[in-house]
């Protein structure tokens, strides 16, 4: 069965996302750039600095990034990272750490089903959280 995994494109910015991320949920993290890869070669020298391929695995979560992509990327809203929380209290560190340097679009709140929440973090990518009621 296959399974589904977000792939994240920053423009430039995927080494330090990708340690934001890591400082939220910790795990393994692996980043190479294009000029440590094997098609150094076939791409120009602007380029060398950037990230081909990174990935980050937890035990709670895994995203791939890149700086690359094949076709020019344009932020949206249409794609949201839902993340679903234990309790309360993880729910209200990770949106706190999440909207550091980013845009609280719906502020974390309780609601009939449980707590919800949502924001734009720094990289332009978009989060919704939710806790379910106990």
């Amino acid at each position: 069965m296959a399974t589904l995994t977000p792939y994240l494109n920053f423009y430039g910015k995927c080494t330090e996302a990708m340690n934001f991320y890591k400082g939220i949920f910790d795990g393994e993290l692996s980043i190479q750039t294009a000029g440590a890869s094997p098609a150094k070669d076939q791409m120009p020298a602007h380029l060398h600095n950037q990230v081909m391929h990174a990935h980050l695995k937890s035990s709670t979560i895994e995203i791939m990034g890149s700086d690359m992509a094949p076709t020019q990327p344009v932020e949206g809203n249409t794609v949201y990272l839902a993340l679903t929380c234990k309790d309360e209290q993880e729910i209200k560190t990770l949106f706190e750490k999440f909207s550091q340097g980013g845009k609280i679009e719906q502020p974390l709140q309780q609601a009939f089903f449980g707590w919800f929440g949502s924001l734009e973090d720094k990289f332009g990518k978009h989060w919704m959280f939710n806790c379910p009621n106990q």
